[in-house]
């Protein structure tokens, strides 16, 4: 399912010849200096990133966690479980391979150079790649990784040592960003920045927004994990994480074949195969994830669902998505994620407010403060994806109504920090985050899959993890033996 889009990702030439609005400035000669060098580089690691963080990542692990489906094809096969841990070889490959020796490039010769925004750049996508690789497969090879020839048998470390270095890292990233621009002895980072074009105050919110997400991913290990999140995005009254939709950390693809959004990519090279998942679908209509598909849609139909989704039948007005384990294709990926040029979200300020919402009613179920950033969160959500306030699901009244009913707070923990994670599930539509937060606090209860028993999950249960790929098993001594689906636990998803 993946291979085509890896390879798109990983050359360098293709990546330096995407079309976009946002990606036409990178067509870079790497042999006129220094600087336009690193530029390359740079721009090739984070498209790549965008393609790594939409497919080998995103879509695998939103089939697990129901917002899509694996609904025919090879697809099926991460639909129940049963996928060879062979396929997995992409994601670790993309990652590693893809993106992280890129940025390492990138740290390496902006510390020679002297250009600390680079390596201010470079150090927050890589503690972003890293989190995300370890929040995947748990303990990894980190600090003896990128060695190339030198390190063929990188070990695994600890995810609970690699977590403490990444919030040394995202320190150090703000350091460097935080310089002045006469610091750096070079050209400033600009369009070669596909994310953020240089702006190192977007890039510091960003940093502050991760360093917060990776404290909150704490929250069933360490008592003051909430509290710690809160301490980065704010700085007494100082809001420090990201501020707005501008400040979304995404990167937006181009319109030809080899340059789209890899969600276009991939439904249009595997028609079929990624369908959406009931229990996504059924929020989208209002209902609860455990509903049947066929459930009709309630009072509340969420204004996004005609921009997350595709009626089905075709040309209906009804949505349907598939039941996890039975193949099946009904609604698919809609129009805002679906088109060529739709972004990958990386971190956002919707994401932003969700943390500060769930943070703040675990710090204090009664504080105030919790519903109106849930409220901003979905609002924002809201605003990112609506394009047109006619359909008659998506009204202003529509909108209000469903903040209303839907993203409200009564005073019940439990029942709040479902709705808050509920809410952020659907925001968060196809970003890897919503499987990190299910295996934090069992939100949504979505149900079992059917079909899902294998050797590497027996009991059928929704995956806690990824096994390792089978090229790091064949190939990498120090590969942990016996991983499966449900176990080694990772360490922040222990009791």
């Amino acid at each position: 399912m993946n291979n085509r889009i890896a390879i798109a990702a990983a050359g360098l030439g293709i990546l330096l010849s995407l079309q976009s609005c946002d990606l036409q400035k990178t067509n870079i000669n790497p042999n006129a200096s220094t600087e336009t060098s690193i530029s390359a580089v740079l721009t090739g690691a984070e498209v790549s990133l965008g393609f790594n963080a939409g497919v080998n990542a995103g879509l695998i692990t939103n089939i697990y966690i129901q917002q899509v489906s694996g609904a025919n094809g090879d697809a099926a096969s991460f639909d129940n479980y049963t996928t060879n841990p062979s396929y997995f070889n992409t994601t670790w490959g993309g990652y590693y391979t893809g993106v992280l020796d890129e940025l390492k490039i990138v740290q390496l010769t902006a510390a020679e150079k002297q250009l600390p925004y680079y390596g201010g750049i470079a150090r927050v996508l890589t503690a972003y790649a890293f989190s995300t690789l370890t929040d995947i497969f748990g303990d990894i090879p980190y600090s003896h990784s990128l060695g190339g020839n030198a390190e063929v048998n990188p070990v695994f470390e600890n995810q609970e040592a690699i977590y403490a270095d990444l919030q040394q890292q995202l320190d150090l990233a703000i350091a460097d960003l935080s310089r002045p621009a006469s610091d750096n002895l070079g050209a400033l980072p600009s369009g070669d920045d596909v994310i953020f074009k240089g702006n190192t105050a977007n890039w510091i919110a960003t940093a502050y927004t991760l360093k917060a997400r990776l404290a909150l991913h704490l929250s069933k290990k360490d008592p003051t994990a909430a509290a710690t999140a809160l301490s980065y995005l704010y700085d007494g009254g100082n809001y420090r994480g990201i501020k707005n939709l501008l400040g979304d950390a995404q990167v937006v693809f181009g319109v030809s074949a080899t340059n789209a959004n890899p969600y276009y990519q991939q439904n249009t090279t595997r028609p079929g195969w990624i369908g959406l998942g009931a229990s996504f679908v059924n929020l989208l209509n209002g209902n609860e994830v455990t509903d049947p598909n066929t459930t009709p849609e309630s009072q509340f139909v969420d204004p996004r669902r005609a921009y997350f989704a595709t009626p089905y039948p075709a040309g209906s007005t009804t949505y349907k998505g598939s039941a996890p384990g039975v193949s099946g294709a009904f609604s698919l990926i809609g129009s805002y994620y679906g088109v060529p040029t739709a972004p990958v979200v990386l971190l956002s300020f919707s994401e932003a407010k969700f943390i500060e919402a769930e943070a703040r009613l675990i710090v204090d179920k009664d504080d105030p403060l919790a519903e109106a950033a849930l409220q901003d969160a979905v609002r924002a959500s809201f605003t990112k994806v609506i394009s047109s306030t006619t359909d008659p699901y998506a009204t202003l009244q529509k909108q209000a109504d469903y903040i209303q009913a839907k993203a409200n707070l009564t005073g019940d923990f439990q029942q709040d920090l479902k709705t808050i994670i509920t809410q952020k599930y659907i925001a968060l539509f196809l970003q890897p985050e919503v499987w990190v937060d299910y295996r934090r606090t069992g939100y949504p209860a979505i149900p079992l899959a059917q079909n899902a028993t294998s050797s590497a999950n027996p009991e059928g249960k929704i995956p806690r993890r990824i096994p390792y790929p089978q090229s790091e098993q064949s190939l990498n001594v120090n590969t942990p033996a016996g991983s499966t689906y449900q176990s080694p636990a990772l360490w922040w998803d222990k009791n």
